[in-house]
């Protein structure tokens, strides 16, 4: 399962690779999915993916697949770069206790991508 990702302003910035290892698109290894988990490095819970969304804690969209369903309006997607080399990813913090699942909401989060990695 690989999946590109875009922001809420259809720039492509994020992907999953086939390792579930979770890059920005110039091929830093930044964070990893565990089923709709998605984790940082070190093992902290950022956010889930779920029916092609990035959903911060609060429920709210950070980020888009190609085939994501439901979710706020999505804007037109940009004509995206080549994607970086990737970088091999560190070793795997171990997985903090994930939160309950908010519901979805039909808003676009404050947070970027990035910012739920910081």
């Amino acid at each position: 399962m690989a999946w590109d990702f875009h922001d809420r302003h259809g720039n492509a910035t994020h992907y999953v690779g086939e390792n579930g290892t979770f890059y920005t698109w110039n091929g830093g290894a930044i964070g990893f999915l565990q089923g709709e988990e998605l984790y940082d490095n070190h093992g902290r819970h950022v956010g889930r993916i779920s029916d092609g969304w990035i959903r911060d804690h609060a429920g709210n969209a950070v980020g888009f697949s190609t085939s994501a369903s439901g979710g706020p309006m999505k804007p037109m997607r940009s004509l995206p770069s080549l994607k970086g080399l990737p970088s091999l990813p560190p070793l795997r913090g171990l997985p903090s206790l994930r939160p309950l699942p908010p519901l979805p909401t039909l808003d676009w989060s404050s947070y970027a991508i990035d910012d739920l990695f910081r």
